[in-house]
């Protein structure tokens, strides 16, 4: 193993590192690229992403999607600086959609794997938020104080 240098830690000093029991070679510190803080960018440099998660006829995507965009027309002409408006289609019937739910999924910077078990988390989560409206509606229908 070819030597070089490591950072001694609570020493405050470089040590050389050696064949038996040392450290591969390396830079002895690493830097972190300097990230700027939202609120300290201009908003000229800030993209505003507006996220919308729809549900729609499995049969008729299409519709539901120009539909959200003449609705979100308004608001994005409105906002200063770059913006982007993602419509997540998801069908009622389970329908996970390639070009509407996956591919803006994707565009967000999630990796594939990522996109395919949240789409099925966001459709598992409708599906049991849809019962518990249905109990709820059920329940407020038979009771009789109401």
């Amino acid at each position: 193993m070819e030597g070089g240098w490591f950072w001694v830690r609570g020493q405050g000093s470089l040590a050389a590192a050696t064949a038996v029991g040392g450290r591969p070679s390396s830079p002895a510190i690493a830097y972190r690229p300097r990230q700027t803080r939202p609120e300290n960018l201009p908003w000229q440099r800030r993209t505003t992403h507006l996220i919308e998660i729809k549900y729609c006829e499995d049969t008729r995507p299409e519709q539901q999607l120009q539909a959200a965009q003449a609705q979100h027309g308004h608001l994005t002409r409105s906002i200063a600086g770059d913006h982007a408006l993602h419509v997540i289609l998801l069908g009622v019937g389970g329908v996970i959609y390639i070009p509407h739910t996956l591919i803006p999924l994707k565009s967000l910077g999630l990796d594939p794997h990522r996109v395919k078990k949240l789409a099925l988390k966001l459709h598992a989560h409708s599906v049991h938020y849809a019962h518990k409206l249905v109990q709820t509606r059920r329940f407020l229908e038979h009771s009789p104080h109401l």
